[in-house]
């Protein structure tokens, strides 16, 4: 549904919920420092009144004085605090209320203390709100409440007023009003190109995260086999090399094992190629759960061979774990349409680190050796690089499969 309102660009009213929360989060923290700052401007251009207010007399200084400082000046203060560590719906309403004050406040004293000063004190509430439809950074809707609710004040100011002098502020009220009525148009087409904005940003980081999940799942099906779904040769040779290296730092050991279906070309001459590749998931499959201990890593090294690496590992570990796996997937036949179950055997050759190679394509060389003395040997079983059969393989184990 957010994906949908990007693409059709749609009002602001009509966005998903989601989509609204998502302009709030990015908006926020901005949001809270432009208020903050804006109050602060304001609250600082209300002091500079009080020149003005005994400019025209010390009448009207008292009551702008009064006025500003009991009224005005607090309603500033709590946007700034709102806009610091309040919510949203409170930020929205202590943002109104100062301007709405300072209108008003301006207004009165221009009204009520004779015609000399009325022009300048009711222009500069026309400039105040004006002001703060362009700089004060709340929805449309909200920059209209702020608007009606300051013009309402002054009309309710020049109500007040004796016949004569309402007379009299009548017009230019009237002109300053329809101004800043006119002036909304401001924030609904700068409201429009920020939402636009925004959509486009979205729309742009949801194709880049497209794109990455994308360009992830291509490298991840790059480094796998598209029959067994085991790594490849490929991304194994990467692990492989990262861990040879880190165990010559350690001064450990790491063992390779090499493991070959045997008489694959055998089975899949006489139950065919798509029983072959059945067999060959299985394998893979029962590999997999043999090796799953953190540090073991099963790949597929082509045709029916497969590779593993395991970290940290002994000689009699690595040997316990290759006759375990080799005893398991002779243990569990492949289930073939026409002649039912038949058994599959792997030989194994492991060789270790300190067998004294150079480098991870020499060690593997060791593992491969070993893994041709163990088909040599018979078949299904375990052979150590220079070393001779695991010690108390079964006899029937040891046999041609």
């Amino acid at each position: 549904m957010v994906e949908r309102a990007v693409e059709l660009r749609l009002p602001f009213r009509k966005w998903p919920v989601a989509l609204r929360e998502l302009w709030r989060a990015d908006h926020e923290s901005r949001r809270r420092r432009e208020l903050a700052f804006i109050n602060v401007i304001a609250l600082v251009s209300c002091l500079f009144c009080l020149p003005l207010d005994y400019s025209n007399g010390q009448e009207t200084f008292q009551e702008g004085l009064v006025l500003r400082l009991g009224l005005v000046v607090p309603a500033y203060c709590l946007a700034i605090y709102t806009a610091l560590r309040g919510g949203w719906v409170l930020q929205r309403w202590t943002s109104i209320l100062p301007v709405v004050c300072f209108a008003g406040v301006a207004g009165y004293l221009g009204m009520h203390n004779g015609a000399a000063p009325q022009n300048e004190y009711v222009m500069g509430s026309a400039l105040i709100v004006v002001l703060a439809i362009v700089v004060v950074p709340l929805r449309p809707e909200f920059i209209i409440v702020m608007v009606c609710l300051s013009l309402a004040v002054l009309w309710a100011v020049w109500a007040a007023l004796p016949p004569a002098p309402a007379r009299q502020a009548f017009a230019l009220l009237a002109y300053l009003s329809a101004i800043s009525l006119v002036a909304l148009a401001l924030p609904f087409r700068t409201a429009t190109l920020k939402d636009r904005n925004f959509l486009y940003a979205l729309r742009s980081q949801l194709a880049s995260e497209r794109l990455i999940a994308v360009n992830e799942q291509l490298r991840e099906l790059s480094h796998r086999d598209d029959l067994t779904g085991l790594p490849n040769r490929r991304y194994f040779e990467r692990i492989f090399h990262t861990a040879f290296r880190a165990a010559k730092t350690r001064g450990d050991d790491v063992a390779v094992m090499m493991i070959d279906v045997d008489h694959f070309k055998q089975f899949n001459d006489t139950h065919g190629h798509a029983a072959g590749d059945r067999a060959l998931k299985q394998v893979a499959k029962e590999l997999e759960k043999q090796f799953a201990q953190p540090g073991s890593t099963v790949a597929r090294y082509g045709g029916e061979e497969f590779v593993v690496v395991v970290e940290h590992s002994s000689h009699d570990e690595a040997l316990r774990l290759a006759d375990r796996a080799r005893d398991a997937v002779a243990r569990r036949p492949v289930t073939l349409d026409l002649v039912g179950r038949v058994s599959v055997t792997v030989s194994i050759g492991v060789a270790l680190q300190r067998s004294g190679a150079a480098s991870p394509e020499a060690l593997i060389e060791r593992a491969d050796e070993a893994l041709y003395e163990a088909k040599r040997a018979g078949r299904n079983i375990v052979r150590l690089a220079r070393e001779e059969d695991r010690p108390g393989a079964p006899d029937a184990l040891k046999k041609s499969a």
